[in-house]
């Protein structure tokens, strides 16, 4: 096991879901994007959060999202260059329903390259790189 999945793993587990405090950052007809503003953390221009998607099952793009085999909903580990407006996945988990409800389905590992923030999470990083 590689040790960002390791530390996605010890992090999932050391915070309940049921005690983040999920706020609604973006949505559309697919799926519901919620961050924990208490996993926020900031060094320099990069900022790291737990997202929360929330998909919905009745939506178009669902069956060939395969939410039936990958779940209702994930949390993953985000980082964000606010600078430079680049993303990369410390990893994250697959819940059986939704709002990370159920049973952990399967995690999937770190993508650590940089590349350009998914325009899904365009609401996430206007909240997340938001100037104090």
């Amino acid at each position: 096991m590689k040790a960002p999945v390791v530390f996605l793993a010890a992090a999932l587990a050391q915070a309940p879901v049921s005690a983040a405090e999920w706020l609604l950052v973006s949505q559309d007809g697919f799926s519901k994007i919620y961050i924990d503003p208490a996993s926020r953390k900031i060094a320099g221009d990069i900022a790291s959060v737990a997202a929360l998607t929330d998909y919905d099952p009745r939506a178009p793009e669902a069956a060939s999202f395969k939410l039936s085999e990958k779940g209702l909903s994930e949390i993953e580990s985000v980082r964000l260059d606010c600078g430079r407006r680049q993303y990369s996945s410390g990893g994250g988990r697959w819940f059986a329903g939704q709002m990370a409800d159920g049973a952990a389905r399967s995690d999937y590992p770190a993508k650590t390259a940089w590349s350009k923030v998914p325009s899904f999470y365009d609401g996430l990083y206007a909240k997340v790189c938001a100037k104090n």
